[in-house]
């Protein structure tokens, strides 16, 4: 009696050798200073002003740099950037960001918007 050959893939996904176990991805953990780092660009109230301002980064730990928000296509004799549509939905109007950074103590800021800064 002979006995027939089985056929064997000599490798790929259906090989006879070892199985490779699939690993799951890895979790990232945040660290302490991780978790109080904030994002940016982001929107908070400016209580000086009564308006929102776009955060753009920390010039400190107790400064924020920021730009100012306004429905005015100029600051001065500045052209503001315009975005649109309006991060904010319940106001039908474009939203203009002044070009010039600013920078002001935390403690003139309030909440914090849900906003998003479109990207370019």
């Amino acid at each position: 009696m002979s006995k027939k050959k089985r056929y064997k893939p000599k490798s790929g996904k259906y090989s006879a050798g070892k199985v490779k176990s699939q690993k799951r991805p890895h979790k990232t953990v945040k660290t302490k200073a991780q978790k109080g780092r904030e994002d940016y660009p982001h929107f908070r109230y400016y209580i000086k002003a009564d308006h929102p301002a776009l955060l753009t980064g920390e010039l400190s730990e107790d400064e924020y740099k920021f730009r100012k928000v306004t429905h005015s296509e100029r600051d001065g004799g500045r052209l503001n950037e315009k975005v649109y549509p309006n991060p904010n939905p319940k106001d039908p109007n474009p939203m203009y960001i002044g070009k010039r950074v600013r920078h002001d103590k935390k403690m003139h800021f309030g909440k914090r918007y849900p906003w998003k800064y479109p990207k370019k």
